[in-house]
């Protein structure tokens, strides 16, 4: 199992609309493919950056979702609409658990 950090970069002074959207239409389709999201988070002194925590069980487990999110319907106008937000590329951060962790 692990988890992935991903932070997306709005344009300058659209943060706050990436932060909905991707609460109110991204974060959902992905759970509905079956993505477990974590968390979802605005970065204190970053009006412009969304950071969302994914787990996946497996490697296999990662492509299945996305590949069931990508062939989605709705997923050419999700990609359209946030793709007019986002500025730069996002950064991506995979993490696994120790022994130790709560969150194992």
């Amino acid at each position: 199992m692990f988890y992935e950090i991903r932070t997306e970069y709005a344009r300058p002074g659209c943060g706050a609309g990436l932060a909905s959207y991707m609460d109110e239409t991204v974060v959902p389709l992905h759970r509905e493919m079956g993505m477990n999201v974590v968390g979802t988070f605005t970065v204190i002194d970053d009006e412009d950056s969304f950071v969302w925590i994914r787990r996946f069980e497996d490697a296999d487990d990662r492509e299945r979702v996305l590949a069931a999110v990508h062939r989605h319907p709705r997923c050419a106008a999700v990609v359209d609409t946030f793709s007019a937000l986002v500025g730069r590329t996002e950064s991506t951060v995979r993490l696994e658990p120790t022994d130790g962790s709560a969150l194992r």
